[in-house]
């Protein structure tokens, strides 16, 4: 082909700059692909991410707590001081109980693939024909009907998570169509007690739940200046069990969220080891991680009178919350 000259100066285009032209026209191809690509990439980690959120994977904080990860930590941190005896042992023989899950981590939580809502059982302690404990300090109220104030207080605020479902064993002490015993009815002559620890493991143990906590106030009329809250959990000596471990950091989570709720002038949360010899059935019986809270002493004039107040006992049920989710965040992150 000839070339195009005017006045010796050629008008054509070079083998040179042919070569360059193509040459950035596929580097402005590769980087379009490449931004495509980027943006593929990003879209979809984005959509990944908000799954995350709606399936569980994401609670908001609770206030900052002490290091719970290992059994020396709760006795540095929440010591034991008396051995307060327990109002309820277990029987001789106990129901087998179907091992919890271990995640993939080790820890003993559910795994971290695991994405449906955790269910919570709440467990107002006694009710019904069974007011629990009393004392004159309470005056006409009694341990069954705080229980049941500070559980449903517990279940409202938990279910204000989406990611949690909050089960109960019973919402309301009636029985019958009438006042039961706990609300100051009149119990039956042959002393009947519904919902009896038993029933309320077989009632647990029944639902596909992963966490169980019991409510209580507890009661030692001949050491009245004992006070405080005090979180159960059972250790059955089984040094890999999910249940025990994942019950142990259940019990310390709620204890020092309840410090950090009640403040420093406050007695400190006691986390409590129980054994087979002296354990709660509740605790001892249930196959997944379950804890039995004693929320204060009857017997206590402070801890009574903050019992019949109704501020402190939203506190305590915020406090138990708190130590609830915590508990919840360590396993799914």
């Amino acid at each position: 082909m000839a070339k195009k000259y005017q006045s010796g100066v050629f008008l054509g285009e070079t083998r040179r700059q042919r070569t360059a032209r193509m040459r950035n026209f596929c580097v402005i191809l590769v980087l379009v692909l490449l931004t495509v690509l980027g943006s593929v990439f990003f879209v979809s980690w984005l959509l990944d991410r908000a799954d995350s959120v709606q399936t569980g994977n994401h609670l908001p904080p609770v206030a900052e707590q002490t290091d719970t990860d290992t059994a020396a930590d709760t006795e540095r941190n929440i010591p034991e001081t008396e051995t307060d005896a327990p109002e309820e042992t277990a029987p001789e023989s106990a129901p087998d109980i179907p091992d919890a899950v271990v995640a993939v981590t080790g820890t003993p939580y559910k795994p971290l693939y695991y994405t449906r809502t955790w269910a919570v059982m709440i467990d107002p302690g006694h009710g019904f024909d069974d007011i629990g404990t009393s004392s004159a300090l309470l005056g006409d109220v009694n341990e069954a009907t705080i229980n049941l104030d500070i559980a449903l207080r517990v279940r409202e605020l938990l279910s204000e998570h989406k990611e949690i479902a909050v089960l109960m064993t019973h919402d309301d002490n009636a029985v019958d169509g009438r006042i039961s015993a706990a609300d100051g009815g009149e119990p039956p002559l042959n002393n009947l007690v519904l919902l009896t620890p038993e029933d309320r493991a077989v009632l647990a143990n029944g639902q596909d739940i992963d966490l169980f906590v019991s409510l209580h106030c507890d009661s030692i009329p001949d050491k009245p200046e004992i006070s405080g809250m005090r979180a159960y959990y059972y250790d059955s000596g089984d040094t890999v069990g999910a249940r025990d471990a994942g019950a142990e950091a259940l019990a310390t989570n709620i204890a020092n969220q309840f410090g950090l709720k009640m403040g420093d002038d406050a007695p400190t949360p006691m986390v409590k080891t129980m054994t087979d010899d002296n354990a709660f059935y509740v605790i001892k019986n249930i196959g997944v991680p379950s804890v039995l809270c004693e929320v204060g002493f009857v017997t206590n004039q402070t801890d009574a009178k903050q019992m019949l107040d109704e501020n402190w006992r939203q506190a305590a049920a915020e406090a138990i919350v708190n130590g609830i989710i915590e508990y919840i965040r360590c396993a799914v992150h």
